[in-house]
């Protein structure tokens, strides 16, 4: 297909989707792009030009609906970059218009609603972006150097440069999205078997390049992957492996939030209110991407085995890209969604069904048109 006949639809004109948005068109890639969202648009954003605004049903028993099949239909593949509250209702337009369809998420709810018997479906690729997304990708190439895989830590953070409160945290993405990975239930594997642990639980100290953060367990992160991991990979054994994924905040961080989480209980709507609407916002961000697989080559004496480390690192800062600022944050995310939609346009992935972050070759990753950011 010619790049001129492809129209990609962005739903979601917050900050993420209007940072792919800018990165498709300022790539001269000659794609045909509309984004959309429930929102009036402001006449000075990039895109006012190429912008629907999304009809929203009267509120009923089940409460207000987006109305996204008149801008599905139309469209070569669909990038959802809304909440996640948003991603079964989307997903079934595209079912229902045949639309391959992408999303940003860490919720597994689509995941749940597809497996409850969906029949065959278009190509869906959830959890594409930064965590999950290219850290599983990242992940899944360290295994692939070991024949013994003992441990697989997968651990990010999207934090301020500098942080002036007690929480020592500025937002950079989604409340909505922040909120729900600090409540969710996290996937693990441990001594090879796949397991669920509660948010904020697992709570250690670590170095990454001198400097000390901590970490804990938060939802959603590891998309499919512990489930991948638990039950076969092609290559490796799993015998006694433990995989997790943990948020890196700065010390002082958790023990705030689980004093709102767990001490308090407060709702997650009140959480969400506070995280969106009285923590400072930052354009001054940094992303911490740090993945580290121990294991062994040999398998020949599992229980005798000297274990060895891969690691990957790699800190993120603002990048002024094609002449546009872009936090680290956007930039991460949005080009860990574009090199999934770029292989797929390549049809360097399948063309149907449901399709893992972890099925990625991450050398294809690296070689799309941004793809180079994440090399270290």
């Amino acid at each position: 297909m010619n790049n001129r006949d492809i129209h990609i639809g962005i739903v979601g004109a917050g900050r993420i989707g209007s940072a792919i948005y800018e990165l498709i068109v300022s790539d001269n890639l000659s794609y045909k792009v509309s984004i959309a969202d429930r929102k009036s648009p402001a006449s000075y954003s990039s895109w006012f030009n190429n912008y629907v605004q999304l009809k929203v049903t009267k509120p009923s028993y089940a409460g207000e609906r987006t109305q996204f099949k008149e801008f599905v239909d139309d469209k070569s593949l669909i990038i959802n970059a809304l909440p996640y509250t948003e991603n079964i209702n989307l997903f079934q337009s595209c079912f229902d218009a045949n639309v391959p369809y992408f999303d940003l998420s860490e919720d597994n709810g689509l995941d749940n609603y597809i497996k409850r018997g969906m029949p065959s479906i278009p190509f869906t690729m959830p959890h594409c972006g930064l965590a999950p997304g290219m850290s599983t990708v990242i992940a899944n190439h360290l295994i692939s150097d070991f024949k013994i895989v003992k441990d697989v830590n997968i651990r990010v953070g999207a934090l301020s440069q500098n942080a002036t409160n007690k929480l020592r945290y500025h937002t950079s993405w989604s409340g909505d999205g922040l909120v729900n990975e600090y409540l969710g239930d996290c996937q693990v594997v441990q001594k090879g078997k796949f397991g669920i642990v509660p948010a904020l639980s697992g709570y250690e100290k670590i170095t990454i390049d001198g400097h000390e953060y901590e970490e804990f367990h938060t939802s959603g992160g590891i998309g499919t992957f512990a489930k991948t991991l638990s039950d076969i990979h092609p290559s490796v054994k799993v015998d006694g492996l433990n995989v997790n994924y943990k948020t890196l905040r700065r010390i002082g961080h958790h023990d705030y939030v689980d004093f709102l989480v767990n001490d308090l209980g407060l709702p997650q709507h009140e959480l969400t209110e506070i995280f969106k609407n009285h923590i400072p916002t930052t354009k001054k961000d940094v992303v911490i991407l740090y993945v580290n697989v121990r294991g062994s080559s040999d398998d020949t004496h599992y229980y005798d085995t000297q274990y060895n480390e891969r690691t990957y690192l790699k800190v993120f800062k603002p990048e002024i890209i094609n002449g546009r600022y872009m936090t680290a944050i956007e930039y991460t995310t949005a080009i860990g969604m574009l090199a999934m939609v770029e292989l797929y346009l390549k049809e360097k992935l399948p063309q149907k069904g449901y399709v893992k972050q972890e099925s990625v070759k991450l050398t294809d990753a690296l070689y799309t048109n941004f793809g180079n950011y994440y090399r270290e």
